[in-house]
């Protein structure tokens, strides 16, 4: 019976000192992550926008929205940074929609997504250049030509676009006319 039990106690041993040792681990580097992973949200405003300072709108999520973020030059409103969550066909794609002072988009960029191809290309770098300069109007972003073989994902680019777009003209816009 005790030869039985004994493989049993050892597995167990070993899987209890294996979590203790992870726990430890993961504690070391929970700042070092955090730290990297707002490098590379900072990051992804700059490459939308602009080198500007950024003030958190606080914004509560609606449908592909997770954050708004002005970018500010001074006391000078430079824009806004949108920061999407939108259902692509490998999972969900991560971009942010820079958009100018003039209410145009100043440029779209992917920050995550598992997606099976396109959006990582270079033909997924000139689908995203072509949102530059668009402003706020019913479907604006539906114009743009999907990638080739990558339709689905096409797709959830354009939709949060056309929600930053429309959110912008509805929130913002009165305030950069003024």
């Amino acid at each position: 019976m005790a030869e039985k039990i004994r493989p049993a106690l050892r597995l167990m041993l070993l899987c209890m000192v294996a979590a203790v040792l992870l726990s430890v681990v993961n504690g070391l580097t929970k700042d070092k992550i955090e730290i990297n992973t707002r490098r590379k949200i900072d990051a992804s405003r700059r490459e939308a926008l602009g080198d500007y300072a950024f003030e958190d709108m606080g914004v509560t999520p609606e449908d592909c929205i997770t954050g708004v973020y002005r970018a500010l030059d001074g006391d000078r409103t430079a824009g806004y940074v949108y920061e999407m969550e939108s259902k692509g066909y490998g999972g969900v794609v991560y971009l942010c929609v820079g958009i100018d002072a003039s209410g145009q988009v100043a440029a779209v960029r992917v920050s995550g997504h598992s997606e099976t191809k396109g959006l990582g290309t270079p033909e997924g770098e000139a689908f995203l250049s072509a949102f530059a300069g668009l402003s706020a109007r019913e479907g604006a972003a539906q114009e743009v030509e999907a990638i080739t073989g990558a339709t689905v994902s096409s797709t959830a680019v354009r939709r949060a676009v056309d929600q930053a777009l429309t959110h912008y003209a509805t929130h913002y816009a009165q305030e950069a006319a003024e």
